[in-house]
């Protein structure tokens, strides 16, 4: 079958799209977990219990994109090798966006200790949602799907 009959049709059924939107919104509960946190989220159990939840979605999710994303670069054809080139920059970008955030935030409230206290929650799932995004971008794209059919 045709690259595009086999996204057309399987992209919908696909359990990757799920498990990647899960992980975008549970990043963001994750971020404001941390910012109302009384003090440090790491010892908060909503927060600790999000994190859990969040390890195991991002592993499903990293090995259904395994294909593209940790495939040797003699692997994969010119679409593929530049898509996880893009997503990788992205993610990249992302990281350096969440880092200066966390900084700016510190900058701003320098002279409020209880929000200082929560920086090192918010700065771990920004770096985690961060780390995540070239396999959320895969996810969401389903190009895992055709890999793992033209692989059989």
């Amino acid at each position: 079958m045709s690259r595009q009959g086999v996204r057309g049709t399987d992209l919908a059924r696909s359990p990757m799209r799920p498990v990647a939107l899960s992980l975008c919104v549970l990043s963001a509960v994750m971020v404001v977990l941390s910012l109302i946190s009384d003090g440090n989220a790491f010892s908060d159990s909503w927060w600790l219990a999000a994190f859990v939840l969040w390890l195991l979605l991002w592993s499903v999710l990293r090995s259904m994109t395994r294909g593209v994303a940790e495939r040797p670069r003699v692997g994969l054809d010119e679409r593929e090798r530049g898509l996880r080139d893009q997503v990788s920059f992205i993610g990249y970008q992302c990281a350096v966006g969440a880092g200066m955030a966390v900084v700016l935030l510190m900058v701003v409230f320098q002279k409020q200790p209880d929000m200082i206290e929560r920086m090192p929650a918010l700065l771990t799932t920004l770096m985690l949602t961060a780390s995540a995004v070239p396999s959320v971008i895969l996810g969401m794209s389903g190009v895992g799907v055709e890999d793992s059919d033209e692989d059989e």
